[in-house]
């Protein structure tokens, strides 16, 4: 009987390793001194690993094994339960004895995930009732201790003590895993909604609040800059959506802000999406007036170029009124009026053209 529990147990050890991560005698357990031999831990364990995987699976029903207490298989269980109770074993008949290091079973059995309901409740009930039964009859020529009794409850209870403080450090852990969690979250949907609110759904561009917004801060914040702003509206974009539908305007209108968003990045400059087919560019330091016809001539460069749609290759091309001052000298609102009447000025001139706000004002006087 003896032999077969031995052959058994070892049997199992060997696949502990790969289906149970623990060794022969657990993580930060001093090897006790006095006598602990192979052949006198192994039967005791093998048997007290079967009474004690029984009892957290239900009478030893593998079917509720499954989905009770045990989190793995029954194979890596009986692997895993084993090596424990070889450690108590050890624990038990070590001279001198040291039951604290008992614990190290209880972190165990928190880290193999045996965290269900009852099993500190069943295991330390199959440890009181069975160990001193098993240690006294594995013993050869009398080697009991002789507080058998009193060492099986220090062990239990040092335990059960380490099972409870590696439980509660792993609540811990995941209540601060859960914040973490929480507060990342929060932040991504924050992250989210203010995009949502500064940005074109359709191009991705800053939207119109935005584009207000950062001419403002540009024009409040003075130091003798100069402000560029250019207003551009599509020519042709109507016929478009009525030749070949919105889904066709919306593609037109995607590929002809990554254009103009392109150029704005060359000169250091902001595009943003205000409504329909219209477009700005702010630029917040310019080279006086030079620089922002420059920045306007290349973006009515790059949409007058060919896209091909889906349903085939249009060309369209767009116009832009153009507004540049010093930083300090005018309100962002009177700004952008005064651009869209330099882009009335330049529509009146034809497809493609350009004008500058100065020139348009003249010409109205």
């Amino acid at each position: 009987m003896d032999e077969t529990a031995v052959n058994e147990t070892g049997q199992h050890r060997r696949a502990a390793v790969q289906l149970a991560p623990q060794p022969s005698q657990p993580h930060g357990l001093a090897a006790p001194h006095g006598p602990c031999s192979v052949s006198a831990v192994l039967p005791p364990a093998a048997q007290l690993a079967r009474r004690w995987l029984a009892a957290l699976a239900c009478e030893g029903d593998e079917a509720t094994a499954e989905h009770g207490a045990i989190p793995t298989g029954w194979e890596g269980a009986w692997c895993f339960l084993t090596e424990q109770s070889a450690a108590l074993v050890c624990v038990l008949r070590g001279s001198p004895f040291r039951p604290l290091q008992a614990a190290a079973v209880g972190h165990a059995l928190v880290k193999a995930d045996f965290v269900g309901a009852d099993v500190l409740g069943r295991s330390l009930r199959v440890l009181i009732l069975r160990l001193p039964g098993l240690i006294t009859a594995a013993a050869r020529n009398g080697e009991v201790p002789g507080d058998l009794e009193q060492r099986v409850a220090a062990v239990t209870e040092a335990l059960a003590n380490g099972y409870v403080r590696a439980l509660h450090d792993r609540t811990l852990a995941e209540q601060e895993s859960i914040r973490r969690a929480e507060l990342d979250a929060q932040r991504i949907i924050s992250e989210q909604l203010r995009h949502q609110a500064t940005h074109d759904p359709l191009t991705g561009l800053p939207n119109r609040a935005a584009a207000y917004h950062r001419l403002s801060a540009a024009l409040a914040a003075g130091g003798g800059s100069r402000i560029g702003l250019c207003y551009l509206d599509l020519d042709g974009f109507k016929a478009v959506n009525d030749r070949y539908g919105h889904h066709a305007g919306d593609e037109l209108l995607v590929t002809v802000a990554e254009r103009i968003g392109r150029v704005a990045r060359d000169h250091g400059a902001l595009a943003a999406r205000i409504g329909g087919d219209e477009f700005v560019v702010l630029a917040e330091s310019v080279m006086g007036l030079g620089g922002t016809i420059a920045l306007a001539a290349d973006a009515l460069a790059e949409v007058s170029r060919p896209v091909q749609l889906g349903t085939g290759r249009v060309r369209v091309s767009a116009c832009a009124g153009i507004v540049e001052c010093a930083a300090s000298s005018r309100e962002a609102a009177s700004m952008v009026t005064d651009a869209d009447a330099a882009l009335y000025q330049a529509k009146s001139l034809g497809p493609g053209r350009w004008a500058v706000y100065g020139s348009a004002r003249q010409r109205a006087s």
